[in-house]
């Protein structure tokens, strides 16, 4: 019942779950150790020099939320920053803001942009807008309908700018969430799951030096870099890509750092609304992926791969031995190296990025996640079109 003799395509199938769940923890698993191991950059010194950042704020005419967010904005310890809002709103109420927030706060500005624009992007158009009105010298791009973790929020992401090294850097890639206690129903846990592996992916790319995308709730960039690249002109006809097709344009190993910390992780709040964006984000990323490069896309893919293989491979091998039951043990063996790998590097990244730390749930959803993509590609294959600009 407990041979070891087995025939040969038994040895076959476990060789292949074996050298399956090697390839996995090793390969498929990398890049989310990477984003799990990094160490931020310190903040500086006190007596570093520090370009002045101009902190860039998005609004969608929402005065309780702006207001929350510049109080929050006014505890930052950063010596020397401004803020610039960029509302869609009339130039009658923008100026009624920048009024009245002129007078509640040093350094604010409130520009505007006409609502209901159509045939352009209007997050780039704000953000064009806001870059043009900044007297910083560094961008930090961000939304009103944020949660700022700490007062040192702004010191991490402006860190790698400071000092003599900060001179080389032009990106800072910082990090958003949505708040994950606005997801409702029974696939919150999963849209939690993935949200984690999705942003661990190009966080750990980065810290291994091949930055491709960025967070835009959550991103600092020089000006001079902004405009040195002509801002959003590659992607004009696109209605995004400010995150991941611009900062694959202008990132560099040597010019990019990263800050990933409980300080500087800043939260989306979209109440009643958050699954709908989350739906949102997702359906965006998957469409501009296309013109970013395919490593980061295989190795995630990698994963899922592997596990099934190892899964159905030890099945197989059990089953071709019977009575023999020495082979469902080794089979056993290997997916339960291969599980403990999965859910120690997701409960480490989820750790760090403010998700539930998953146990049971870590297989099944690695295991499923494929088939969700898939599933969604497939509801939203005709979306593609609204993408465009010319798409209203």
């Amino acid at each position: 019942m407990f041979s070891l003799t087995f025939e040969p395509l038994v040895i076959v199938l476990l060789a292949v779950a074996a050298f399956g769940a090697l390839i996995a923890l090793t390969y498929g698993l990398h890049a989310y150790r990477k984003a799990a191991d990094f160490v931020n950059p310190p903040l500086p010194p006190e007596d570093a020099l520090c370009p002045k950042a101009t902190v860039l704020i998005y609004c969608q005419s929402d005065e309780e939320v702006l207001t929350e967010m510049l109080d929050a904005l006014a505890q930052q310890d950063y010596p020397d920053y401004e803020a610039v809002v960029v509302c869609e709103a009339t130039p009658e109420y923008a100026e009624i803001l920048n009024e009245k927030y002129s007078k509640l706060y040093t350094d604010v500005y409130v520009t505007f942009m006409l609502p209901g624009s159509h045939n352009v992007s209007r997050r780039k158009l704000a953000i064009t807008i806001g870059v043009k009105a900044a007297k910083g010298e560094v961008i930090v791009n961000t939304v009103a309908n944020v949660t700022i973790p700490s007062t040192t929020w702004l010191s991490s992401m402006m860190a790698p700018f400071c000092g003599e090294s900060g001179k080389h850097k032009d990106v800072v890639l910082g990090l958003s969430r949505i708040d994950f206690t606005d997801m409702k129903g029974p696939g919150k846990w999963f849209r939690q799951f993935d949200s984690v592996l999705t942003n661990a992916l190009w966080v750990g790319y980065a810290a291994s030096g091949h930055p491709y995308r960025g967070d835009g709730y959550n991103l600092a960039f020089r000006r001079e870099t902004f405009f040195r690249h002509k801002g959003y002109a590659r992607s004009i006809n696109l209605h995004y890509g400010d995150d991941d097709i611009f900062i694959n344009e202008i990132a560099t190993p040597s010019n990019t750092a990263v800050v990933v910390s409980d300080d500087s992780i800043i939260e989306t709040n979209w109440g009643d609304s958050a699954n709908r964006v989350w739906s949102i984000l997702k359906e965006r990323y998957w469409f501009t992926s296309r013109w970013l490069p395919r490593a980061p896309f295989v190795q995630a893919s990698m994963m899922p791969a592997m596990a099934w293989l190892v899964l159905t491979a030890s099945v197989g091998a059990a089953l071709v031995a019977l009575p023999n039951l020495m082979a469902a043990v080794i089979g056993l063996v290997i997916n339960l190296l291969l599980f403990w790998g999965e859910i120690s590097c997701y409960r480490r990244l989820a750790s760090r990025f403010g998700a539930v730390r998953l146990w049971w749930g870590v297989v099944p959803f690695w295991l499923w996640r494929p088939v969700a993509n898939a599933v969604f590609k497939y509801d939203h294959r005709h979306s593609s079109k609204k993408n465009f600009t010319w798409q209203r």
